[in-house]
């Protein structure tokens, strides 16, 4: 391969940061490693907050780039941190080879909305996108470089399938605590399930972060039902833990956040044998395969939640041959599968669809 040097601008943090795009980076940097790549990193974490930090990240590139400009540069972060640079870059004298590997499910939206102009995202040469959807938006809006790759995580050992066992059906959430991931729905649904008498039928579990803004509101509702709990965080780091998430028999995900594309959350419930009961939102359809892996309900629909979660408890649904499907499909997300020779040479070749 002519070309493995690598200009990585991303989030990444410390070794202990995780989320959507550290956990993201850190396996992308790790397995180009492991490709033989050598690789510069920008780490762009926590950059808006630290004016002197951004300040040095934005020296290191630059220099970084006139030094090697024959250098593959792929941005992994929110395309808002990108945009500013793409403007300098615009007016650089020199032909660099750009690839975005773009984080969140809208930029092909805002692009079309005119918050980010074509002059300036055109000098990416590939985008990879998490999504077949995200792909073909791009596509129509006249990027031809544009290449699917689903998102990806280590994989290891699949923890056993060992299901709650006392009678209830046990739900869980497990994402950012907030109402446009369809935290709100999820309670109006338990308050429905709770009023046709089938509070000890079922239970449902919260994981995650609780937006400052959703914490009061969230908090009263929990309190109110005798079935629903606010469990903290759930550290998948700690490879014990799937074995909890392995109890679940379903994972809410009722999502309606504009930036939804594919959650690293999906494959952890996949690894864990954990099918998804989940909205039509975006790109859940694709890897929501309703009735293998989990069922889609119409986004917004507190009715349609309302009736697949009674469906679950009253037991129409096979959840042990759904969680044996489910981590059946998890492989096809494990980054040695999706990061491959062939990709690190579409990646520093730009190779056209």
């Amino acid at each position: 391969m002519k070309n493995k040097n690598i200009i990585f601008f991303g989030g990444v943090g410390s070794p202990t940061t995780f989320g959507g795009e550290p956990s993201k980076n850190k396996e992308i940097l790790s397995r180009l490693k492991k490709l033989g790549c050598e690789i510069t990193v920008i780490d762009s974490f926590g950059l808006r907050k630290n004016k002197i930090k951004l300040m040095k990240i934005l020296y290191s590139f630059f220099g970084n780039v006139i030094m090697r400009p024959k250098a593959t540069i792929v941005f992994s972060t929110s395309f808002g941190n990108i945009y500013p640079i793409l403007k300098i870059l615009k007016y650089f004298p020199l032909k660099l080879h750009i690839v975005n590997w773009v984080i969140g499910g809208n930029l092909a939206e805002y692009i079309a909305e005119g918050k980010y102009l074509g002059k300036y995202v055109k000098q990416i040469d590939l985008f990879i996108m998490e999504g077949i959807k995200m792909k073909k938006r791009m596509v129509d809006l006249g990027f031809n470089r544009v290449w699917y790759v689903p998102n990806f995580k280590t994989i290891g050992v699949l923890p056993q399938i060992l299901k709650a066992n006392d009678g209830k059906i046990h739900f869980l959430f497990l994402s950012r605590i907030m109402p446009e991931k369809g935290c709100q729905y999820i309670l109006e649904s338990v308050e429905v399930l709770n009023k046709q008498g089938l509070t000890n039928k079922f239970i449902v579990d919260f994981y995650g972060n609780i937006e400052n803004e959703y914490k009061q509101e969230f908090e009263k509702k929990v309190a109110n039902a005798a079935n629903v709990n606010y469990c903290g965080s759930l550290q998948l780091q700690d490879e014990r833990n799937y074995g909890i998430l392995a109890k679940y028999h379903y994972m809410l995900f009722p999502t309606y956040w504009q930036g939804e594309g594919f959650p690293g959350v999906v494959i952890d419930a996949y690894k864990a044998g954990v099918p998804i009961i989940g909205s039509d939102w975006n790109l859940n359809p694709e890897f929501i395969k309703d009735g293998i892996t989990g069922i889609l309900v119409p986004t917004h629909s507190v009715e349609g939640l309302t009736e697949v979660m009674k469906d679950a408890i009253n037991g129409k649904y096979d959840h042990i041959t759904m969680s044996k499907n489910c981590q059946r499909e998890i492989w096809k997300y494990d980054t040695c599968n999706v990061i491959n020779l062939n990709l690190l040479q579409i990646i520093t070749n730009v190779y056209p669809n």
